[in-house]
């Protein structure tokens, strides 16, 4: 379960945050899946990132453009149909709300425990199914993107990949090519997805053409492929991407 707090006070987004984690190690010491907490302050870090959440608690008062009401409308238009309660202060979003969202729930502040977890509890009731998104998470920023958008990923350096992706700049995470293959597939399995060495994995699309012990990417990138993968350099080829 991953859960959103944005609020635009610290002191109450913290505050939110360690309720959850009371919750979270609650239902973890009864062998329930625990919660994964993240917090923002800004919807330039939370919008890219909204897909990821199963749960969003939105305040913002300071703005006088824009309050949390106007958020969660704005997660609405991005397509996030996942439960979003809204945290009452000195908006009233009950009388602002005009229209219909079953999926819009309301909670007076300050938080009381007991009233969070129930509010949540009824959210947790209606949550959407979303697929789950790839995360590459560099020391900068997380880029989440699905399988498809791979080029290729290939090891940089010790404890490095660098992922290629078709619609954003190269990603530089801290992985192993293995580890990072293993956990794309947990994700979703993508047989497009192919190891041609212990260094380097590619999507078969993005392969312009093979060579004899090679595959050359559509960006130029010329990949080794160890004798050990062989029978994924004839998968390629079976699938036309031939010597040229």
């Amino acid at each position: 379960m991953r859960i959103a707090v944005y609020d635009d006070n610290i002191a109450d987004r913290r505050y939110a945050e360690r309720l959850f984690k009371r919750e979270s190690d609650r239902v973890h010491s009864r062998g329930e899946e625990s919660f994964v907490i993240d917090c923002f302050g800004s919807t330039e870090k939370l919008y890219p990132m909204a897909d990821t959440y199963d749960v969003f608690l939105i305040d913002q008062t300071g703005d006088p453009q824009v309050n949390g009401l106007d958020i969660a409308r704005s997660l609405r238009a991005r397509g996030i149909l996942q439960p979003i309660i809204l945290g009452v202060s000195a908006i009233d979003y009950r009388a602002d709300v005009r229209e219909t969202d079953g999926n819009l729930f309301f909670l007076d502040k300050p938080y009381e425990e007991d009233a969070l977890c129930e509010v949540f509890r009824i959210s947790e009731k209606h949550l959407v199914r979303r697929e789950k998104k790839i995360e590459l998470r560099t020391e900068g920023e997380t880029v989440c993107t699905d399988s498809n958008a791979i080029l290729y990923a290939v090891e940089a350096d010790h404890g490095y990949v660098t992922v290629v992706l078709r619609d954003h700049a190269p990603v530089r995470v801290q992985n192993s090519v293995s580890s990072l293959y293993k956990m794309i597939q947990d994700i979703k399995k993508d047989p497009s997805l192919i190891p041609v060495s212990l260094k380097a994995f590619v999507h078969a699309s993005g392969v312009s053409r093979t060579g004899l012990m090679h595959v050359i990417m559509q960006d130029g990138k010329k990949l080794g492929v160890s004798p050990v993968f062989l029978v994924n350099l004839r998968e390629l080829r079976k699938r036309g991407r031939g010597d040229q």
